[in-house]
This record gives structure tokens, C-alpha cells and sequence, in this order.
């Protein structure tokens, strides 16, 4: 069978997830913001507690509170903590602000290079040391997490290089730990292009990801939404392989010009676009929302201190613009809906369909070309 029939063969069976899905639409169980936080004592800061108040007004139900730890370099084996990170007492107070206003919490630690790099580049030459600084990190903050009644821990964030099958056993004795501190649910939020290469999806309570999907469309929502669609069939079907519901950890993208292009890109590299956000999260909420599978999401970002946010701002924030409004419009129709159902309602016929189609794609799908496909 030629590729262009193999590829067709591909295109059907995953159609077939779209077909055997549940008919009933819901209410995603989480949906936030990602309420990040650089400095000491920043979440204790006024400013932080006005940006919290205004966040509970938007009608989100969830905050994700995320410390930065920091790597002298990307093949560095040790991690730590800076003068950008916030300390445990900032950290708790965050957590106990947020849930006196109402919001469920998850507790998302960050490890990040201190050149500014993208944290996908980290790749430490000694991974068995890496390992053992980065589970005494998570441990600490488990520990927090529990202490604080947090309503979800993230175990990793984009760590590209080192979550992988080559480190399998690494990240399953990390997760058994973290279950003996913390008895909440566990996710770890892969990159995009990377979820379905992650192995231990199976050993956490959802599958997260990163969602910094690029669409076509401009600011065209109808053409954005089509675009999703391709993402949409992958994403359900590793659900279906799993028997996990999917949550996006962080999705959003930049106010400026061609930012659907590159959502991952937050520096300055266009005109301000106010539309192009709004259509970019809105398509994504059309696509995806009301499927039994797709948990929620949590936005990037609302960040606690906004104070250098100006007019015109270009940022990845929503406060002040369209996307808010959007956001703010599915947040009040969710609040008068019932939750989603636990995956576990999803069809066996539907999860079979789901891994048949998902074997047909290569773990490098998202490389690009026909080989995509697997022979």
C-alpha cells in the first residue's frame, strides 16, 4: 500500500474517535489561569493579591501556582532555587489567598535555565544526578501541596530531553513518591509536539499538555477552528489509548499579528493583534469543549504582578482585551453546567477505535511529512 493510502487509512481510522464519541456535551471540571509569580516574597505582595481578586471576578474556578526553580546551563546536572524564586511562605500564602476566594489550586513547579533559554533545552549530561536533585525538588513541593490542600499536583512542565522511554523507571519512582506524600491527582504537562512520546501517562490521572498548538486562520475563528482538528484527533485518541481525560495545563498566545502561527513565541514579534488571540482561544474552546475527555484547561497567563502591563500590551496576558471576554463568556455558562463525567464513561468501542487510529501515527507526527505515517 502506497504512503497516500496509508495516510488515508490513518485520516479514517482516527475519524472514527470523532464518530464513536459520547454525544453528550459537558462542563470541562477545570478552567483558569496560570497565575505565575518572579521574586522572594512576590505572591505576598499587594499587587499580587489585587491580580488574585480580579482573577476570582473573571468566574475562573482554578489558579495554577508555579515556582521556578533554575539550572546554570542546559547540560547542568544541579538545580536550585534564585532570587526570581518565590519562597514556601509566599508559596502558601498563594495557595491560602486563592482558596479563601473560592478557586481550587494546582501546585505546578517550574525548572527553568537562568540565561533564559527554553526549558525544552534542558538535557543534563549526568541525567541519574539530574534526577535526584529534580525529585528532592518535586518531593518539597509535594509535601507543600499537601500541607496546603492543593487540589492538583504537576509533576514537570516541558522537560523535552529527559521524558522520554529512556527515562521511564526515573519518572515512575518519581510518581510513586510523590502518591506517598500527596493523595491528590497528578499530571505532568508535556509540550505539544511531545505528548504522545511520553510513557508514563498511565501512572498520572491526566494527560497534560502544553498546548501551544500553531493554526492557520489569522483571525479568521472558522478557519482556526478547522485547523484544530487534526490536533483534536491525536489528543482524543491518546486519551482513548490511556483511558485519560486531558487537561491543558497552559494554552493562550500572544495579542500580536501572526501569533497563531508561533503561540509558543512571547517576546515582542509583531503588531498588537487583539483579534488574533481572542479567535485563537475562542476556536480552541469551540473545538474542543464539551468533550467528555477534555478536562479543562488553564490559560497562560495571569501573571501577579501586572503592573508593567501598558496600553496596547502585546504580552500573553487577556487582562484588558477581547480574550478575556471570551474567556470570561464559556467561564459563565460552565459555572450553570454539571462537571464532565470521569473518563471512565468513555465507550471500550470508542477507545479501541481510538488506539487503532493512534497506532498509525509515529511517535514523530508532529516532524511533519509522510513519515508521519507508519509503514
Amino acid at each position: 500500500m502506497n504512503i497516500r493510502a496509508k495516510g488515508r487509512r490513518a485520516i479514517v481510522a482516527a475519524s472514527l474517535c470523532l464518530v464513536l464519541a459520547p454525544a453528550a456535551r459537558a462542563a470541562p471540571s477545570i478552567f483558569g489561569f496560570n497565575f505565575p509569580c518572579w521574586g522572594k516574597d512576590c505572591y505576598e505582595a499587594p499587587a499580587a493579591s489585587q491580580s488574585l481578586q480580579a482573577l476570582a471576578k473573571t468566574g475562573a474556578r482554578w489558579i495554577a501556582v508555579t515556582p521556578t526553580w533554575y539550572m546554570d546551563g542546559s547540560r547542568a546536572s544541579s538545580l536550585a532555587p534564585s532570587a526570581s524564586t518565590p519562597s514556601d511562605e509566599s508559596v502558601r500564602f498563594a495557595i491560602r489567598q486563592a482558596k479563601a476566594l473560592g478557586l481550587s489550586v494546582a501546585l505546578k513547579p517550574h525548572v527553568d535555565l537562568d540565561n533564559g533559554d527554553p526549558r525544552s533545552d534542558i538535557d543534563p549530561r549526568n541525567a541519574a544526578a539530574w534526577f535526584k536533585e529534580y525529585r528532592a525538588m518535586i518531593l518539597h513541593y509535594a509535601a507543600i501541596a499537601t500541607q496546603e490542600h492543593a487540589d492538583l499536583f504537576i509533576v514537570g512542565t516541558e522537560l523535552l530531553h529527559v521524558d522520554g522511554p529512556a527515562h521511564l523507571r526515573d519518572w515512575r519512582g518519581l510518581i510513586a513518591a510523590v502518591r506517598a506524600v500527596y493523595h491528590g491527582p497528578l499530571t505532568y504537562a508535556a509540550n505539544c509536539y511531545n505528548f504522545i512520546r511520553i510513557p508514563f501517562w498511565g501512572d498520572l490521572d491526566y494527560i497534560g499538555i502544553d498546548g501551544y498548538f500553531p493554526v492557520l486562520g489569522g483571525d479568521n475563528e472558522k478557519v482556526m477552528e478547522a485547523s484544530w482538528q487534526p490536533y483534536k484527533l491525536l489528543i482524543e485518541a491518546e486519551s482513548g489509548v490511556f483511558g485519560k481525560p486531558v487537561l491543558f495545563t497552559e494554552i493562550g498566545i500572544a495579542s500580536q499579528k501572526g501569533a497563531n502561527l508561533k503561540p509558543w513565541a512571547y517576546n515582542n514579534f509583531g503588531k498588537a493583534d487583539d483579534k488574533v488571540q481572542a479567535a485563537y482561544l475562542d476556536s480552541f474552546l469551540r473545538a474542543l469543549s464539551g468533550e467528555k475527555w477534555f478536562a479543562g484547561f488553564l490559560e497562560w497567563d495571569w501573571e501577579a504582578d501586572s503592573s508593567g502591563q501598558a496600553q496596547g500590551d502585546k504580552s500573553m496576558s487577556v487582562r484588558g482585551k477581547p480574550a478575556l471576554q471570551v474567556l470570561t463568556r464559556y467561564f459563565d455558562l460552565w459555572r450553570g453546567i454539571v462537571p464532565s463525567a470521569s473518563i471512565s464513561s468513555l465507550s471500550s468501542s470508542f477507545k479501541t477505535h481510538a488506539a487503532a487510529g493512534l497506532k498509525l501515527v509515529r511517535p514523530n507526527a508532529f516532524d511533519g511529512g509522510a513519515a508521519a505515517i507508519r509503514p
